[in-house]
């Protein structure tokens, strides 16, 4: 029995990348920037799994790697797949369908701990 995958466009997903990369440059050098607010958090004060991702992904390109690790993990991991989807430049990426939802699910699970809800 083969597993479930998701066909991603790596094209897509490419600039998709080049996008984060450039406003995780451009945003801390704009006056006043504070990030980008969490319409989730905002309204109900809970966090959602992407909470953090815009300062993980600025505190990364800036090489502070604990304040990115203390935000979100997962903006390491982005910075690193963007990185090597511009340099690699696959035909085609195949993803796991279980890899999606785990991996949002952890997102959160350290969301909540990271704010005390857990």
């Amino acid at each position: 029995m083969e597993a479930r995958v998701l066909a991603l466009d790596p094209t897509g997903l490419r600039t998709a990348g080049l996008a984060m990369l450039g406003l995780g440059v451009v945003l801390p050098l704009l006056p006043g920037s504070a990030g980008v607010p969490c319409p989730l958090r905002t309204l109900t004060g809970v966090p959602c799994p992407m909470c953090g991702m815009s300062t993980s992904v600025e505190a990364v390109l800036r090489l502070d790697l604990h304040g990115a690790l203390a935000a979100n993990p997962a903006g390491l991991v982005a910075v690193a797949v963007a990185v090597l989807l511009l340099m690699v430049r696959p035909r085609r990426l195949r993803v796991p369908v279980f890899v999606v939802p785990l991996a949002l699910a952890a997102m959160w699970l350290f969301e909540l701990h990271r704010f005390s809800y857990l």
